[in-house]
């Protein structure tokens, strides 16, 4: 896929017809891959079509590898509509639709529903079908929750914040086979709540799906916070979703329904992530939380105002050779943002992991997320 890519590469350079998507432009992505699967985006005209069609063709020639023009699709905005014809006819693809499945996944433009998840649950079912009949120990069915039933949502958990409803439908199953041995609605002797948690709380141990989820959905969350560049999902957020926000500022009620849920996970971590000042350049003086108060622009909405230093202005800003050097301000408002500063240490910033185990890592995350027993 690396030589396809340079062709493509070369081909947009050099022909100025190449006209990229509009959610695709500012970081001028055209493509991507895994493995031996690819998604091309551009805008919906003949050029640009034809971009594509020109470098898939010089590609097969060089390498003996073509698309398969009955599994390829060309999936288009409702908008565009006028062209289809044309531009079926240059690729040779099938017309595509959403939702389409991708790597296992569906590929949506909209929220996911109870409908898309459906194939976790026939996987959780098939599986405990194909233990009925085998005498297992009360034991014995824990550990396969554990080890089996609990990690064949995962990979959908890394993905999206799963509905309530599917959360709940693929407990109700677990819990079924721990008590009953099957699918079957069983007599729950203890809360499922109680069984979730930890062995020297009383628990079982098995995990609480609804608590992995937000742990897993986490690691995202944590490359912005950290502005995990070589990431083109982050670059594309950082452009796109945030532009002159932070994870911290930015609204929660704006964006698609799986951004809106993902960006509520950050009051969850925010007490267990701590801003070390170095130079100030990878810091946000308004957005991010380096101040003890929280991020400026919350608790100073007319801070950029009454100091003259822009929404948009780095940390570095108001330091010069590692000491505070903020301007003459008069506004009590903006006096009080230069009380208690935190102490510059020079050197890079850092963004550091101060919760469960160390470091930042879905398991850390997950522990944030569990209902704790009263001690």
């Amino acid at each position: 896929m690396e030589v396809l890519t340079l062709i493509l590469q070369q081909r947009i350079g050099q022909n100025g017809g190449f006209s990229f998507h509009w959610r695709c432009d500012r970081i001028q992505l055209f493509q991507l891959g895994f493995a031996d699967d690819l998604l091309l985006f551009s805008k919906a005209d003949p050029n640009s079509v034809s971009l594509f069609k020109e470098g898939l063709t010089t590609f097969a020639e060089l390498s003996g590898l073509q698309a398969n023009l009955h599994k390829s699709h060309l999936i288009l905005s409702s908008s565009a509509a006028p062209l289809r014809a044309t531009l079926l006819t240059i690729l040779g693809f099938q017309e595509g639709h959403l939702p389409l499945r991708y790597l296992g996944l569906p590929l949506l433009a909209s929220r996911l529903s109870v409908a898309d998840c459906h194939p976790i649950i026939q996987k959780i079912e098939a599986r405990i079908r194909g233990w009925d009949g085998i005498l297992l120990s009360f034991a014995g069915r824990v550990q396969l929750i554990k080890s089996v039933l609990s990690a064949l949502q995962v990979y959908w958990a890394m993905a999206f914040i799963l509905p309530k409803h599917v959360i709940k439908d693929i407990e109700k199953r677990l819990r079924n086979f721990l008590w009953k041995g099957s699918i079957e609605t069983g007599y729950a002797k203890v809360a499922w709540q109680q069984v979730c948690r930890p062995v020297d709380e009383g628990g079982l141990g098995i995990r609480d799906i609804h608590a992995l989820n937000k742990g897993l959905m986490s690691r995202h969350l944590w490359r912005l916070i950290v502005n995990e560049r070589s990431s083109i999902w982050v670059n594309w957020i950082s452009h796109y979703r945030l532009r002159n926000y932070s994870v911290w500022t930015i609204s929660t009620r704006s964006g698609t329904w799986g951004w809106r849920k993902l960006i509520r996970l950050r009051d969850s971590l925010r007490p267990c992530i701590t801003y070390r000042i170095g130079d100030g350049t990878s810091f946000s003086l308004w957005h991010d939380p380096w101040h003890d108060r929280g991020p400026l622009i919350s608790q100073f909405p007319l801070g950029p105002r009454h100091t003259s230093l822009p929404a948009s202005a780095p940390l570095s800003i108001v330091i010069f050779e590692g000491n505070w050097t903020w301007p003459p301000v008069t506004h009590m408002e903006s006096v009080d943002i230069t009380h208690d500063l935190p102490t510059i240490h020079g050197g890079p910033d850092r963004i550091r992991w101060t919760g469960p185990r160390g470091a930042f890592s879905a398991a850390a995350a997950y522990t944030v997320f569990c209902l704790r027993a009263p001690k």
